[in-house]
């Protein structure tokens, strides 16, 4: 984060901001929340318009408008060293879906459309108070009636610790803010912030119950000690769905087991709070779903859960995404994909200029990259160092990968370190033994969800990759 130093015009302006890709700002991912509160979401198969204001470097912007060439979107930043560095990898990668304007939240350009996605990553609490101003008074011009708002913001109680640093504020003070220019509260990011009981433990529940939306978000702010929201604002009503509606709704969303491997009982924990998922439904669920993508309307329709009624399998759903053993896209990921052996020694090509650009990589400094899946309607983020081997793998082929990487590292005087001690890896037979760990856990992992996501294709499918 920069430092907030040196404010200029309302504006923190003496550090840049550090580039990275935030994958709950993708459509898909607000679309749903949205859907699960009872808000219908904007469409965006025949096209949308986004705006991210103060979009930094535009790592997320990019990534996004690469994934979603039927979108428009618009990054506004104050600062040149950011959209300079936009408008070159614009022009780099080809991109045309993306406009980039350096400008003043107080002094918009007077062409700018109505949007039906607008986002705002930290922004909140990184402006004067005149400027917050301004940023309510675009959104309450330039949101669409049925479109969506992402505003993240450091939060009470888990910044109490860290002040005065930044502005920081309680939920309700958000919600009230937007609610002054009709917006209500469509839920928030991470999902499992849209469940109170994986905030709180069960025998708070009494605090809940009554509780008007801002005591709930409030209470579950405390319990979890949350530092930082993702709030989504609407201007569209909640409403009371039947499943079948709901489906509808947001029929072009997909879900699907997160992880290949993925079991019952499934078990997380969110701060102090443990919750598991076992038994039916979702033992039912995972058979039928195996690796493929479902929509809500193809969940309902399955011959195969017709046990169940639509209500607890919508509620299944809703608690696999709440608890990261489903996952939701924009679109159907490849069903089935070729075994790993296959892929692995296959002629693959990374269709999307953007992603071949991501993976030319001059250094590495143990970073993530974003790459866009056209499937997914998303980024998809690996290491920096997997996104060498995927880079070493579309143009030299699989023979001799594990030597060229631990020859690359070598050249670049970059070392790998152990896990326990963190001491350099300097010897070149440890060297070489530790790329093949880490070149065998891309192919078994890595390299099939980046061909299941349409990322990397390999020799029959590309040109079907090509037309998507």
């Amino acid at each position: 984060m920069p430092s907030p130093t040196s404010p200029s015009a309302g504006y923190v302006t003496d550090v840049a901001y550090l580039p990275g890709y935030y994958p709950f700002m993708a459509p898909a991912r607000m679309r749903y929340v949205a859907s699960l509160q009872g808000i219908r979401p904007p469409a965006v198969r025949e096209g949308f318009d986004f705006l991210e204001l103060g979009c930094g470097f535009g790592s997320t912007l990019l990534t996004l408008a690469a994934a979603n060439p039927q979108g428009r979107f618009t990054g506004v930043d104050f600062m040149p060293v950011h959209t300079d560095h936009i408008a070159r990898e614009v022009a780099a990668t080809g991109l045309r879906n993306v406009r980039v304007l350096c400008a003043d939240f107080a002094n918009m350009p007077a062409d700018l459309p109505a949007f039906d996605f607008i986002a705002l990553h930290g922004v909140f609490s990184w402006v004067s108070p005149e400027l917050r101003a301004c940023v309510l008074e675009i959104i309450r011009r330039h949101l669409k009636p049925d479109g969506i708002v992402e505003v993240t913001y450091n939060c009470m109680p888990g910044w109490s610790s860290l002040l005065p640093h930044w502005t920081v504020f309680h939920a309700a003070e958000v919600l009230a803010m937007f609610g002054s220019i009709g917006l209500g509260h469509a839920g928030r990011l991470p999902y499992h912030h849209n469940h109170w009981e994986l905030c709180a433990k069960p025998h708070f529940a009494g605090q809940f119950q009554g509780a008007d939306l801002a005591t709930v978000e409030t209470l579950k702010d405390h319990h979890a000690n949350v530092m930082f929201r993702w709030d989504l604002f609407s201007r569209r009503q909640r409403e009371a769905w039947t499943p079948r509606q709901r489906a509808e709704a947001a029929g072009d969303l997909f879900f699907r087991i997160a992880l290949p491997q993925a079991s019952l009982p499934h078990t997380v924990t969110y701060g102090g709070v443990t919750a598991g998922i076992a038994g039916p439904p979702h033992d039912r669920m995972l058979e039928a779903m195996g690796h493929s993508s479902w929509s809500l309307p193809m969940l309902l329709d399955e011959p195969q859960l017709a046990e169940f009624t639509a209500e607890s399998l919508v509620e299944a759903v809703d608690a696999g995404v709440a608890m990261g053993l489903f996952r939701v896209d924009g679109g159907p990921a490849i069903d089935p994909v070729p075994p790993v052996e296959t892929i692995a020694t296959a002629s693959l090509a990374v269709p999307l200029e953007f992603n071949r650009r991501a993976l030319e990589r001059k250094d590495l400094a143990n970073e993530q990259v974003g790459l866009a899946s056209l499937r997914t309607g998303a980024g998809h983020e690996i290491g920096d160092l997997h996104a060498v081997i995927l880079d070493e793998l579309v143009t030299g082929g699989r023979g001799g990968i594990e030597q060229r990487i631990a020859d690359r590292l070598a050249r670049t005087e970059k070392h790998l370190r152990e896990h326990t001690t963190g001491r350099p890896i300097t010897d070149p037979a440890e060297r070489a033994k530790a790329v093949g760990a880490i070149c065998g856990g891309f192919f078994a992992t890595v390299l099939p969800e980046l061909v299941r996501q349409g990322i990397a294709v390999w020799d029959r499918d590309q040109a079907v990759g090509k037309a998507l």
